[in-house]
């Protein structure tokens, strides 16, 4: 994987460890870095695991159904609408799915879908049916802007999924991003294909995949349109899955069924997680709406928990401020866990 840019190498700690009546231990640290992504990963030697799941059903004694503005009592009065140019109803709807604009955007088009007013889920009720019209409007979203704004050209579709993970409401709901220009980390992804199709004349994300599948080291399962790895160098403490629909090169070509198809894969990853006691995670869904090679829709997914006994953050210094990350969970034996679930 040299030549992708992957590089790995090994360093020791070493200390007189109390639990051995001070024996000399040594403590093997691998350091990865991805050269696609530009992301550098410490995989540390145990194993993560937590002892047991958190209740998200105390998450309601803070933020009850009556306080939340994407329940149905709350919903109409207090989330914001399109302005008519854009939505002449104020909201796009797909069955039980509504996406409306944010109320505090990070951006100019940045809008939030709920998939329903069901207002405190676990992860294995998020079902591929459940999911399925909350994906599909935002795909329905990214159409009609790009028909009415031809410029916008990048796009994701992202998860926070419970406070752990960063979302500040825990009815479960995702975010769009719609732009002329690319956030930081497509913008990596994307200098990585063109620099490696200026050197070798190949596609960066169909030798990726194909390597992938060859050393059958991280490689998950191909259903058909998604491919599925675990991450050479993850950008969480607990691992990081990824998907890509190969020779997909827009998200407006991908098909409805193919959609399902992710779903349906995508709900095997968070009933693993839900099987470590995981309650949270973070997902992000890449894509353009034109066609660009260097750039196939892909995405990714990250467990995100709380440290127990005292609740202590998954991150710190080192991802804050040193730009790399900590990670107990070896990439390899995260892949064949999943794995056993397609």
């Amino acid at each position: 994987m040299e030549e992708l840019g992957f590089r790995r190498e090994i360093t020791l700690g070493r200390c007189l460890d109390p639990f051995t009546g001070f024996q000399e231990k040594e403590s093997p640290i691998e350091i990865r870095h991805d050269g696609i992504t530009g992301v550098t990963c410490r995989i540390l030697p145990f194993r993560f695991s937590l002892a047991e799941k958190p209740d998200i059903a105390s998450y309601l004694e803070t933020f009850p159904e009556s306080v939340c503005p994407f329940c149905a009592g709350l919903f109409d009065a207090m989330t914001p609408r399109f302005l008519p140019h854009i939505c002449p109803e104020g909201k796009f709807r797909r069955g039980d799915a509504v996406l409306f604009p944010n109320a505090f955007p990070y951006d100019r088009n940045n809008a939030v879908a709920i998939f329903s007013h069901d207002h405190l889920l676990g992860l294995t009720e998020l079902t591929p049916a459940f999911m399925e019209d909350g994906f599909l409007v935002c795909r329905d979203y990214f159409a009609a802007m790009q028909a009415r704004e031809p410029s916008l050209t990048f796009a994701s579709v992202n998860w926070n999924y419970m406070p752990p993970a960063g979302g500040g409401l825990v009815h479960p709901h995702l975010q769009t991003l719609l732009g002329e220009t690319p956030t930081r980390r497509v913008a990596s992804m994307r200098d990585s294909a063109v620099a490696y199709h200026g050197r070798t004349g190949r596609n960066l994300w169909r030798d990726f995949c194909g390597k992938e599948r060859k050393t059958n080291e991280r490689f998950i399962a191909d259903t058909g349109s998604v491919v599925w790895l675990s991450s050479f160098a993850p950008g969480g403490m607990a691992g990081e899955v990824l998907f890509f629909f190969p020779e997909r090169t827009s998200l407006l070509s991908v098909s409805e069924d193919e959609i399902r198809e992710f779903l349906d894969g995508l709900s095997r990853v968070l009933s693993y997680f839900d099987s470590c006691n995981f309650i949270s995670f973070n997902m992000a869904f890449y894509g353009t709406l034109k066609e660009d090679d260097h750039l196939w829709v892909q995405g990714r997914i990250m467990p995100r928990f709380l440290l127990p006994p005292l609740g202590t953050s998954d991150m710190n210094y080192f991802e804050k401020f040193h730009g790399e990350i900590i990670c107990p969970s070896v990439p390899e034996d995260l892949c064949r866990e999943i794995a056993k679930l397609f």
